[in-house]
């Protein structure tokens, strides 16, 4: 009985998420791919953050409306490249990359500004790993992840209660050389076993993500948040015309609260009843962190004290740690660059479980098939085998080629370009698979797979050596 249930939960999940692990792993590296693909505006160098107050003043005084909100960067990059920078649409703080004007100061001290927009690929990468593979403008996506990650836990129990009895007796065999079914079994479970705690935690984080609406109502009710700043203080505050500290001076306020977080971008923002507020984002590699590029705190622009730190790595409470255990877990966020690494082989080795896991599944079908005198595979098995190698070799393909578009077009694309690019690479491939004879699938498939793959290393040689 749990063979069966195994059998059809995986195949009926496997694809998607094949599609999840493969681009969750290429997205572990999504800030980094962001930088690696955005093609930086031609600015002067940052300047030093003691002249910080002199550009927003003359930023500011040029551009009004970018006092609503702004971000002033500590650690530039190609997706953050000057010390200044705020949004051309204010309001879209979660909306992905947007466009963007950057501002810097010539030699001669005049203000220069530009506008550009961050690379739309890695975004896309990782909203098609959050989605499973469907298409990220469907607004019921995200429940149907979580569908796929409950059929996914029980595919991981039943597939530990069919192992256990013969754990001593197959837990290292790999017969390479004594039959397809064979070789594919040993594969699927050697990865199957290994990875075992690996798919428990990213199942049960899957589940946090999917209905996390849900969850994070229960978790507002049952958990005190920080009281905000007093609304008579702030408007004394802004009646009183007592300018913010610098942030240099804010940085040096973090520092003495929390020593060890390193802070990478300081998120200015007017909120209601023009009371300033302000974000730090940042990292601190001791501990668990809550995205996958580190945390945040929100502080007093004032005075620079810590006003919560729910998000911030170090000084969670114990309640909020526990989210953020989940959460890190997911992601890999903590322990550095050695634990992320560790999560993309990983990542790799899960979407090749469920790969094998599929060819098992089509095999062991035609086997029965032809135990029952069929001489070809019945129109079930077929429509099945087509969809898997062409879902597959297509996610593989379409992920390449917008890489490596992005790596040569020095225009990042909207969002929408993007996707219809990926979607437009998987449907070609999954009308191969319905169009070619059997004995050509695979080869086509994973040849043009494996050459698109292969030239996203060649455009990087081109492009960086």
């Amino acid at each position: 009985m749990y063979r069966d249930i195994h059998s059809w939960v995986g195949i009926l999940a496997g694809l998607f998420l094949f599609v999840a692990f493969y681009a969750g792993s290429i997205s572990i590296f999504e800030s980094s791919l962001q930088n690696w693909l955005t093609t930086p505006p031609d600015l002067p160098a940052p300047v030093a953050m003691k002249q910080v107050p002199e550009l927003m003043h003359k930023a500011f005084t040029a551009y009004p409306e970018a006092q609503r909100e702004y971000k002033i960067v500590l650690s530039p990059t190609h997706s953050l490249p000057a010390r200044l920078i705020w949004p051309v649409k204010a309001g879209q703080r979660h909306a992905g990359p947007t466009e963007m004007v950057a501002a810097a100061l010539a030699p001669d001290g005049h203000l220069i500004t530009v506008k550009y927009k961050p690379s739309e690929v890695a975004h896309f990468i990782d909203k098609l790993h959050e989605n499973v593979g469907l298409p990220v403008f469907m607004p019921f996506s995200r429940w149907f992840m979580g569908i796929v990650t409950l059929l996914y836990a029980i595919a991981l129990v039943s597939g530990v209660i069919i192992f256990l009895p013969l754990l001593a007796k197959n837990l290292f065999a790999l017969r390479l050389v004594q039959g397809t079914w064979k070789k594919w079994l040993d594969i699927h479970n050697l990865l199957g076993v290994f990875s075992l705690p690996f798919h428990i935690v990213i199942a049960l984080s899957s589940v946090l993500f999917a209905y996390y609406g849900v969850i994070y109502d229960v978790q507002s009710a049952m958990f005190s948040a920080p009281e905000p700043i007093p609304h008579h203080i702030a408007a004394h505050r802004m009646a009183q015309s007592i300018a913010p500290l610098a942030p240099v001076e804010i940085v040096e306020a973090l520092a003495k609260q929390a020593p060890g977080f390193v802070p990478d971008v300081l998120d200015y923002a007017t909120a209601e009843k023009n009371e300033l507020t302000l974000r730090i984002i940042g990292h601190d590699e001791r501990y668990m962190m809550r995205g996958p590029a580190g945390g945040l705190a929100e502080l007093d622009p004032w005075s620079g004290k810590i006003l919560s730190a729910d998000y911030m790595p170090g000084l969670q409470s114990r309640s909020f740690g526990i989210l953020t255990t989940f959460v890190a877990l997911h992601f890999g966020s903590f322990g550095g660059i050695t634990v992320k690494i560790g999560y993309v082989i990983l990542g790799f080795a899960g979407a090749f479980l469920f790969y094998s896991g599929n060819r098992l599944w089509l095999i062991s079908r035609y086997r029965k098939e032809q135990k029952n005198g069929a001489t070809e595979p019945g129109m079930g098995t077929k429509l099945l085998t087509r969809l898997t190698y062409g879902s597959i070799f297509g996610c593989i393909s379409g992920i390449s080629v917008i890489i490596g578009i992005g790596l040569l077009s020095s225009y990042s694309g909207s969002f929408l370009t993007v996707s219809l690019l990926y979607y437009g690479v998987f449907c070609a491939c999954l009308c191969v698979s319905f169009l070619v004879p059997d004995r050509l699938r695979i080869r086509i498939l994973g040849t043009w797979s494996f050459i698109a793959t292969v030239l996203v290393l060649f455009v990087v040689l081109y492009k960086y050596l």
